[in-house]
């Protein structure tokens, strides 16, 4: 039996992966520009986080791109629920629910040996970048209550094929930032005397690299995917 090829699927997912690495490429290339890594940890002189929220935030355009036609497939009861949790409450919600997560992950990061009593402006830094690459495109996506219900592992009704979509190469960012960022704490101790060892570049820069190898891994699982179905076709 022939495996039925969704072409619409296949491009949101090869666009999105490019718009993830094009991010990264672009982060690399400034910092190789700056040659000085030691800002990294700044919040007004580095431009790490701005370009990786565009690039979060225009994967979500993305999605909601591909998902236009999908939309008249929802009941009006999925139509307002979806609705509602784009009101100003709800943004506010996104909003703290963010907040909370860069909090938690401020604390993971002075569990993991970040300085209790000083680089506070680089354990924001860090922790900020981890709620973009992990939270924030679903709160985008979804609003903060839908945002809330993935957290909990409860796909919301509303979701559509593409949105859900989405959301699975979302998850390929955030487990390979979040593995990234935990594999650069492992150059920090080693006496080496590079500057780029200092806190928190190295996990800045895995962080970014692990998020890069996450989407690369789901690009070459979609590539895969299409030269199986392609195959099968061809031998039908």
């Amino acid at each position: 039996m022939v495996s039925r090829f969704d072409q619409q699927k296949t491009k949101h997912q090869l666009f999105h992966v490019s718009l993830s690495l094009a991010t990264i490429l672009i982060c690399m290339t400034y910092m190789q520009y700056r040659r000085n890594w030691a800002y990294l940890g700044n919040f007004w002189d580095s431009l790490v986080v701005p370009i990786v929220f565009i690039g979060e935030l225009l994967k979500v355009v993305l999605a909601r791109f591909y998902g236009r036609i999908e939309d008249g497939v929802l009941t009006v009861k999925q139509r307002q629920k979806k609705a509602a949790y784009f009101t100003a409450r709800e943004l506010a919600g996104g909003f703290t629910l963010q907040f909370l997560c860069t909090l938690l992950y401020a604390f993971s990061c002075i569990i993991f040996g970040a300085p209790v009593l000083g680089n506070y402006e680089e354990t924001f830094v860090l922790s900020l970048l981890m709620t973009l690459l992990t939270v924030s495109p679903t709160v985008f996506l979804l609003g903060g209550g839908g945002a809330l219900q993935v957290c909990f592992c409860e796909k919301p009704d509303f979701v559509t094929k593409c949105e859900e979509t989405a959301l699975n190469l979302f998850k390929y960012n955030a487990l390979g930032g979040i593995l990234g960022a935990w594999a650069g704490s492992v150059v920090a101790p080693l006496d080496w005397g590079r500057d780029w060892q200092v806190y928190p570049i190295p996990n800045i820069i895995g962080a970014l690299l692990g998020s890069a190898m996450g989407n690369i891994y789901a690009c070459t699982h979609v590539l895969y995917a299409t030269a199986r179905v392609y195959m099968t076709k061809k031998r039908a």
